[in-house]
């Protein structure tokens, strides 16, 4: 999935390999909670893709505004799944609630009764702040020093910084243009917006402007959202309403822009006053007991709920602030655990060695981050009682020339097996590995072997265009059905044991190099906190580990995952470098060399 270098999807940042994400099964047909709009209630129906298809078509409806965490949508979203629950038979999972709520942060926003200013002279532009930015006021005025694309591919002096004088540019305001370079060789990760303001950083600026001469007030407050990584320099976005006075503070005329290395006419201040937004979304989690001893296992299946709402960070039409509505990712995939479970809940506990846990996952488009609470949260004595996680991400395109792609085969010895045991009409395309972008991940991470359902990419992916028209319910029931088959297939040997992958052929298109690291989205500590590492790839060989809080790559600090990703960028395959961690409160210095990514198989 190629990605406009301003809205970056998370997954590009596991440079491990980016297998798009999955859904799961869903339950009977729901009350529909009171949040929904009147006169929607429909008679009960038998067909199993009938009630597919009504799960899907609530949760995609533009009236829930694409289900992002902490919306009113996502309310609705959860209320509804919960309702279905009930009905199905589920007791609720977390206690005595169905719900497991987290906070997440949700960008960046100016402080009450403050403002974020660009000021040139006596004239303010009317500027944003970037979620990547520092807090706080420039104390002195700088000049305006344009530097085109403001990229430095391979560190200081390079790339775009190559003919620009040093001198202009300690204390200065950095204008970067929102566009590429020509090199269409330069590694993605120097692209993000938070690496080119990491680089203005490294050359001494005081503050960094992002301006996108076309773009228009909700395209700049879109760059306050999503992650906020204070990257040590204050940073705002411009769009159409400041060409003019950018345009005449450089002396450029119509619709031009800049010379690389201009410093345009008086000098300039900036105010960030920000803090970070947060918000609460939760887990949506019911169980149906199975029967036997009180150690017996559990087998989770699982689906995030959330979307990209208007169009957050992850969209892949930028410039659009049209509902997302997400109906194959991954309103599909909760209509399969909807369903999975209520064939479940219709057998009597006796036919169940196992307990049966079906949950929709909050801000898995963040970074899995609610999977990775839900984990977390485990107990030791739960967590060792979960012997296998379904996931279901995307589930609502099936096609026989494409096939169903059931990932994480290899994590257990008895997956491939116990697939070639069940009779099924479905195509399918086996993958060993138990990493990718979803939830299934975050169980993986924590020696569980998973299976990861997902029906393949399409142009509707991350786009408003994804509606519920578009999906296909029988297939999404077919997809049910194998999953019922493989839950069924437990009863038999309902202890899988855990086995560990090597690192996956296929890596992250664009990228120069691979390590392997499988950075922790959720963690909040100074650096990257890994959640785990590849077998066999760059970082496994160089002894990092999960839990390993990188602090230093290649000399570089390592404050957070927008530094590292700016480290990241300059590193060549086969070179050796010096990565910092911190492992039980120690500082561990380790030799890491960079693999050159894979080509993926087609």
């Amino acid at each position: 999935m190629t990605k406009p270098a301003r809205l970056r999807s998370w997954c590009a940042l596991a440079l491990a390999g980016c297998a798009v994400s999955s859904a799961e099964p869903a339950a009977a047909p729901p009350a529909r909670p009171a949040a929904s709009a009147p006169g929607e209630a429909t008679a009960a129906v038998s067909s199993g893709a009938a009630r597919v298809r009504e799960h899907v078509a609530f949760l995609a409806r533009d009236d829930l505004r694409g289900r992002a965490p902490g919306t009113d949508g996502d309310d609705r979203a959860r209320a509804y799944i919960e309702a279905a629950m009930r009905e199905a038979g589920l007791s609720p999972l977390f206690g005595a609630a169905y719900q497991q709520p987290f906070e997440v942060t949700e960008g960046v926003a100016a402080r009450a009764g403050e403002t974020v200013e660009l000021r040139l002279g006596d004239t303010v532009l009317p500027a944003g702040p970037l979620a990547v930015s520092a807090s706080g006021r420039m104390a002195a005025a700088g000049r305006l020093v344009f530097v085109g694309p403001g990229v430095a591919p391979q560190g200081a002096g390079t790339g775009s910084y190559a003919k620009v004088r040093p001198r202009v540019l300690r204390g200065s305001v950095v204008v970067a243009l929102a566009e590429d370079p020509a090199d269409p060789h330069v590694d993605p990760a120097a692209l993000r917006i938070g690496a080119r303001a990491i680089a203005a950083r490294d050359h001494g600026a005081a503050a960094f402007v992002w301006w996108d001469p076309k773009a228009e007030p909700a395209d700049v407050a879109a760059l306050a959202r999503g992650r906020a990584d204070d990257v040590g320099i204050l940073a705002v976005a411009c769009g159409a309403a400041c060409n003019e006075g950018l345009r005449r503070a450089f002396g450029v005329s119509g619709d031009g822009v800049p010379r690389p290395g201009a410093v345009a006419r008086g000098k300039a201040t900036v105010a960030v006053p920000i803090e970070r937004v947060r918000k609460t979304t939760a887990n949506v989690g019911g169980v149906l007991r199975g029967s036997g001893p009180a150690d017996r296992p559990i087998v989770v299946v699982g689906a995030h709920h959330d979307h990209l709402g208007l169009g957050r960070p992850g969209s892949l039409a930028p410039g659009s602030h049209e509902v997302h509505n997400g109906a194959d990712d991954n309103a599909s995939g909760v209509a399969a655990i909807l369903e999975l479970a209520r064939r479940w809940a219709a057998r009597p506990p006796a036919e169940r060695p196992f307990d049966l846990y079906v949950v929709a996952f909050g801000a898995e488009e963040m970074g899995l981050l609610g999977s990775k609470h839900f984990v977390a949260a485990l107990d030791e004595a739960s967590r060792r009682r979960v012997t296998a996680m379904l996931n279901f991400d995307m589930v609502g395109r099936y096609r026989p020339d494409k096939g169903l792609v059931v990932s994480g085969v290899g994590t257990a010895e008895a997956w491939g097996d116990l697939l070639d045991g069940i009779e099924t009409d479905l195509v399918l395309r086996r993958k060993a590995d138990g990493y990718g972008p979803s939830d299934h991940s975050s169980f993986y991470e924590a020696k569980i072997p998973v299976l990861h359902f997902f029906t393949g990419n399409h142009p509707d992916y991350h786009r408003p265009s994804d509606d519920a028209d578009r999906v296909d319910a029988a297939g999404i029931d077919r997809i049910v059905a194998l999953a019922d088959a493989v839950v069924a297939s437990l009863v038999a040997r309902p202890r899988l044991a855990y086995r560990a992958m090597a690192r996956s052929k296929a890596s992250v298109r664009g990228f120069r190099v691979s390590l392997g690291t499988i950075p922790d989205y959720a963690a909040e500590v100074e650096g990257v906190r890994l959640s785990g590492v590849r077998k066999g790839g760059a970082a496994d060989r160089a002894g990092l580990r999960a839990g390993d809080v990188i602090v230093e790559l290649a000399g570089r600090r390592v404050d957070n995952l927008e530094a590292y990703m700016a480290a990241f960028a300059t590193l060549q395959p086969g070179e050796t470098y010096e990565v910092v961690v911190l492992r039980d409160e120690r500082r561990v210095r380790l030799s890491i060399v960079p693999d050159a990514p894979k080509r993926r198989a087609h």
